[in-house]
């Protein structure tokens, strides 16, 4: 029993002899203090190395993804931000375009009531009135603003009218506004409406009306006057006989010193029914025995007034052709 024991440190001692090589002490623990300075690690020193690195580089790699899929959110955001603007940009200018034709046509209807307040007067109906009349929903909060008359002289008498403007504001600064009858956008999307435009076509239009019955009462005086019995220079065919003076024989009513509508005065003529209303719905007067016209010695005329809505009319003295 007694040499068992002693035996075993010498086995030990000879295992720590081989297991230090050459490091030179022998020492168990200063054996492995030795050989790590030396660069010589067992297996169960090397791996809690490896894997703290490997951590610190799947920690690295996680942040640069998150930052890389940081910055294409963005870009995408970015992009995406920008084309639901433009889609908006696109949806209000087809809104604003149909609104502004609807607004046109409604204005051009109702021109002869709108304007008939003359200079200065202020529209006669609230701007959503207009809006709800001319079937244009408000949408993105836009608003109307309509002006107050303005009248210039024109060939004949004046043209009135006024001005619409319809304006989406603008998400950013100030609302849009009317001062002293201009209209100050501040940034908003708006299209307008000229009355001026609308007024002066429809003024031209009864130029051209009054100018084309002229024309027709002057080939009618001629056709009477060569289907007639009596080819006779004094005859007035302008008017029907027995009319004031006593000297028509023409196909037309008498107006009596006074006015009649068109309708009246052709009726029984080849032209009745034609021409009966201008532009703006008013019924075209003549006068073929008062006033401007001469019905009592040659060249015998008769007078044409197409009423304005503002007041004043487009006249035209229309005399015996020779």
């Amino acid at each position: 029993m007694p040499v068992w024991i002693e035996q075993q440190p010498s086995k030990r001692l000879a295992a720590d002899r081989r297991e230090a090589g050459s490091c030179g002490r022998h020492d168990r623990l200063t054996v492995i203090s030795a050989c790590s300075r030396q660069g010589v690690y067992s297996s169960q020193g090397v791996a809690p190395l490896q894997g703290a690195e490997a951590g610190v580089a799947a920690i690295l790699y996680v942040l640069v993804l998150m930052i890389f899929l940081a910055a294409v959110v963005s870009v995408i955001s970015a992009r995406l931000d920008d084309f639901s603007h433009q889609r908006l940009k696109q949806t209000q200018t087809i809104w604003l375009d149909h609104a502004e034709q609807q607004l046109q046509g409604w204005y051009a209807q109702n021109a002869a009531w709108l304007d008939a307040g003359g200079n200065g007067s202020a529209p006669p109906i609230s701007a959503s009135g207009i809006l709800s009349a001319a079937g244009v929903q408000p949408l993105w909060n836009a608003q109307l603003f309509v002006s107050d008359a303005t009248c210039q002289s024109a060939a004949q008498g004046s043209l009135c009218y006024r001005f619409l403007w319809l304006a989406i504001p603008s998400m950013a600064g100030t609302a849009p506004t009317l001062q002293n009858g201009v209209f100050v956008p501040n940034g908003a999307r708006y299209v307008s409406v000229s009355g001026q435009a609308i007024e002066t076509r429809l003024y031209n239009a009864a130029l051209h009306q009054v100018k084309r019955m002229g024309t027709l009462l002057e080939s009618g005086f001629a056709a009477s006057e060569s289907a007639g019995a009596l080819h006779n220079d004094d005859l007035d065919w302008f008017a029907p006989e027995g009319c004031t003076n006593g000297n028509g024989d023409g196909p037309f009513a008498c107006s009596n010193g006074g006015w009649i509508s068109w309708a009246d005065y052709t009726q029984g003529s080849g032209l009745a029914g034609t021409q009966n209303k201008n532009p703006w719905g008013y019924a075209v007067e003549v006068n073929n025995s008062g006033g401007e016209a001469s019905d009592t010695a040659t060249p015998y005329s008769v007078e044409l007034s197409s009423p304005l809505p503002w007041g004043g009319a487009i006249t035209s003295l229309v005399a015996q052709p020779f």
